[in-house]
C-alpha cells in the first residue's frame, strides 16, 4: 500500500489505511517531538473514520524506515516493520534488521541523515518497486517449490517434518541468556534497572517509554549518554535503565503491584489495552535479551509460560462461587413490577 499524496511539498508519508478518503489536514510546525529521533517536526492532524489522528513521527525517520507517521506500519506491506524484517531474513537467507539508536546522541546522528539516501532494515526493499518485485517474486517460487515437493506419495512426510522442524528452533539452548535475566526477582528490590516482559510484538518502543514517563513524572529519565531502553519484539521483553535511584525509586512506586503463587511482588505498567509486567533487574544487560532469532522465539516461549505462572492466583483468594450465588439470588427476587416498568421507560427515553 503506497503513500497518499495530498500536497506538492509531499512532506508526509501517510498511508491510505490511516489517512482513508480525508483531504483536508492541519499543519502545524515543530508541533511536536518525533518519537524516534526527539527531534522537533511539523506534524499533521486530521479526521478519519470519526476518529481524530496524528502524525507521531518526522517525515525524515518515515522514509528511513519506510513507514506511515502514523501507524508505523510499512508503507508498502502493511505490517509491523520487525516482522517485515524476519519475512526479508528469510526469503535473502540473511539478518535483516532495523538497528534503532539506544541513546540520544545516536538517535539525532541518525536523523540527520537523508532518508532519500539513508534506508534502515527492510526500508530499503520495500521502499523500492524493483527490489519489491523481486522479492515477491522470490517468494512465489518457494511457495511454488513446497507445493510441487507436497506429492501425493511423501505429503504425510512432508507434513510432519513441517510441523516438527518449527519446534526444533524454538528448542534453542538459551541457558546462557536464562541465567543472566531477573526471572524470579522481585520489583521490590532497590535497582535503578528494570527488565520487562509481557509485551505485545506491535507495541511501538515510543509508546513504552511513554508509560515510563507518565508512572516516573518526567520524560528526562533516560541517561543520555548510555543505553536506557532495549527492546526486543520478536523475545517480547526488554529493559530500562533510569539516571538516578530517585527516578527508579518512583516508578516503582507508581506501578500497580501484585503477587504470584510463590508469593513475589511484581508490577504492571499499562500500555495501550496490555499490562507490561516489570521486575527489578539490577545487573542490567542488553545481550541476555538475545541475538539470533530461535533464541527470541524459544525466550519468549519461556517467558509466555512465566506470565501464565504470574497469573496463577493466590491460594485462599479465589472467587467464592456460593457467595456470589447468594448475592444473585435476592436481586432476583427483588425484581417488581415497578422496577421493571422503570427499567421499561428508560429504554424507550434512550
Amino acid at each position: 500500500m503506497q503513500q497518499k499524496p495530498n500536497s506538492s511539498d509531499m512532506d508526509f508519508s501517510i498511508c491510505s489505511k490511516c489517512l482513508a478518503d480525508q483531504t483536508r489536514l492541519t499543519r502545524n510546525a515543530d508541533g511536536a517531538e518525533c518519537k524516534i529521533c526527539t527531534l522537533p517536526f511539523t506534524v499533521y492532524h486530521f479526521k478519519a473514520d470519526s476518529k481524530t489522528k496524528r502524525t507521531v513521527i518526522c517525515h525524515n525517520c518515515s522514509k528511513q524506515r519506510n513507514v506511515c507517521q502514523c501507524c508505523l506500519l510499512d508503507l508498502q506491506w502493511q505490517i509491523p516493520i520487525e516482522l517485515r524484517d524476519r519475512v526479508l531474513s528469510a526469503l535473502q537467507d540473511s539478518q535483516v534488521t532495523t538497528a534503532e539508536a539506544q541513546n540520544e546522541m545516536m538517535k539525532r546522528f541518525i536523523a540527520l541523515k537523508n532518508g532519500d539516501s539513508h534506508k534502515l532494515g527492510g526500508a530499503s526493499v520495500t521502499s523500492d518497486a524493483n527490489n519489491t518485485a523481486q522479492v515477491l517474486a522470490r517468494m512465489q517460487e518457494r511457495v511454488a517449490d513446497l507445493q510441487d515437493s507436497l506429492s501425493t506419495t511423501e505429503k504425510a512426510t512432508n507434513v510432519k517434518a513441517a510441523v516438527s522442524a518449527p519446534s526444533g528452533r524454538e528448542g534453542a539452548d538459551i541457558s546462557h541468556l536464562t541465567k543472566k535475566l531477573p526471572l524470579k526477582s522481585s520489583l521490590l528490590e532497590p535497582s535503578q534497572s528494570f527488565f520487562l516482559y509481557n509485551i505485545d510484538p506491535s507495541m511501538a518502543e515510543w509508546a513504552i517509554v511513554d508509560a515510563v514517563s507518565g508512572i516516573a513524572g518526567t520524560p528526562s529519565w533516560q541517561d543520555p549518554m548510555s543505553t536506557s531502553v532495549v527492546i526486543n519484539h520478536l523475545a517480547r521483553c526488554g529493559g530500562i535503565r533510569f539516571k538516578s535511584s530517585e527516578l527508579a525509586q518512583r516508578f516503582q512506586n507508581g506501578l500497580d503491584t501484585f503477587q504470584t503463587a510463590s508469593k513475589v511482588t511484581k508490577g504492571k505498567l499499562p500500555v495501550s489495552n496490555s499490562k507490561i509486567h516489570v521486575v527489578a533487574w539490577p545487573q542490567f544487560h542488553r545481550a541476555a535479551l538475545g541475538n539470533k532469532n530461535t533464541e527470541c522465539l524459544q525466550l519468549a516461549k519461556v517467558l509466555d509460560t512465566l506470565v501464565q505462572r504470574d497469573l496463577v492466583p493466590l491460594p485462599g483468594v479465589r472467587p467464592n462461587i456460593k457467595e456470589t450465588s447468594k448475592v444473585g439470588k435476592p436481586r432476583k427476587n427483588r425484581g417488581t413490577n415497578k422496577s421493571k416498568k422503570s427499567r421499561r421507560i428508560m429504554d424507550i427515553e434512550l
